[in-house]
């Protein structure tokens, strides 16, 4: 699986508190299944779920989902464009601890699709991995477009822009 740690690298390159305290975000994989194609070709495709726990987060929990949705939209368009999945595919829950602190959890409903294709270098039987890139969806933006929210004037967060998907 590649997508968690991407997710990661964006959100603690996003977020401040992230960069100072990247410990604040915890992840876990849950709800894992495979699905292989039973063609001849070696392929299968990940089926999970991300749970993302943001500890002790100060910031605005709007610093933590635009970013999101930048990475989805690079990585999985469909969650966003498909009504089907749109309702239940990124959900959340939090927790207060005070007036300036919560605990942000966000469920994200992902897939990898790998597929085995011959080794052009290698011995006879030898194949390499490749993850499928995400196709664009219809609506999508360019990943770069967007790189810091700011609300009210201030900035929430702000990150590099993101390489193609697949690159």
């Amino acid at each position: 699986m590649i997508k968690p740690p991407s997710l990661r690298d964006h959100l603690t390159a996003a977020l401040p508190q992230l960069r100072r305290k990247p410990e604040d975000l915890m992840m876990f994989i849950k709800d894992g299944h495979i699905s292989a194609t039973g063609t001849k070709a070696l392929a299968w495709q990940w089926h999970y779920t991300v749970r993302l726990i943001f500890c002790d987060y100060g910031g605005h929990p709007d610093a933590v989902m635009g970013p999101v949705l930048v990475w989805l939209r690079a990585h999985q368009s469909e969650l966003l464009h498909n009504p089907d999945t749109q309702k239940r595919a990124i959900r959340f829950d939090a927790e207060y601890l005070n007036s300036k602190t919560m605990d942000l959890v966000l469920e994200l409903d992902l897939t990898e699709a790998v597929v085995a294709r011959p080794k052009q270098d290698g011995p006879t039987g030898a194949f390499e991995l490749h993850h499928r890139a995400q196709p664009p969806g219809p609506h999508d933006m360019p990943t770069d477009a967007v790189t810091a929210l700011y609300l009210n004037g201030q900035q929430l967060a702000a990150w590099p822009a993101l390489p193609a998907p697949g690159a």
